[in-house]
């Protein structure tokens, strides 16, 4: 009975161990996220995405106050129909189980230093350039993939 008492006693510790440390990290990442300015990168990767709704506004043809106006539609989609604490909890989630509690610790360690925080603000502008230079490339591109569409259109088109 002692025996049964003390494995279930080492059991509970164990997990008890193991669950307060999951609440570690997790805060940690929240804390890491904090210094991040998260919320910040999360817009500023949205900002990214605009060069997109700028081409669609080509394809349209639409002239710069329309162009504007389409692009308000999407913010205003993105800041008020976008549940981001959702997609925040999420990360969380996925940042625990990707980093141990050290390596988010290093990372908050880094994101803190000038260098960090140079690094968090240029990103937004970094990944618009990235993707307007994606998207450059890929209509540079375009008849490329088209070429190589088609037999599989060909093949697939009457299925």
């Amino acid at each position: 009975m002692k025996k049964l008492i003390a494995t279930c006693t080492l059991s509970l510790l164990i997990l008890t161990n193991t669950s307060y440390a999951k609440e570690q990290q997790i805060s940690s990442v929240e804390r890491m996220f904090a210094v991040m300015g998260m919320d910040k990168q999360m817009t500023g990767g949205f900002e990214a995405m605009l060069p997109v709704i700028e081409q669609m506004a080509s394809q349209l043809q639409l002239d710069d106050a329309a162009k504007e106006e389409l692009k308000n539609i999407y913010r205003d989609w993105f800041k008020y129909d976008f549940d981001q604490q959702a997609i925040l909890t999420k990360l969380v989630a996925v940042y625990s189980e990707s980093f141990t509690d050290k390596e988010i610790n290093e990372l908050i360690a880094f994101y803190e230093t000038p260098t960090g925080q140079k690094f968090l603000a240029k990103s937004p502008q970094l990944m618009q350039i990235g993707a307007q230079l994606g998207m450059q490339e890929g209509q540079l591109k375009q008849a490329l993939l088209l070429e190589r569409l088609q037999p599989f259109l060909a093949k697939h088109q009457g299925k």
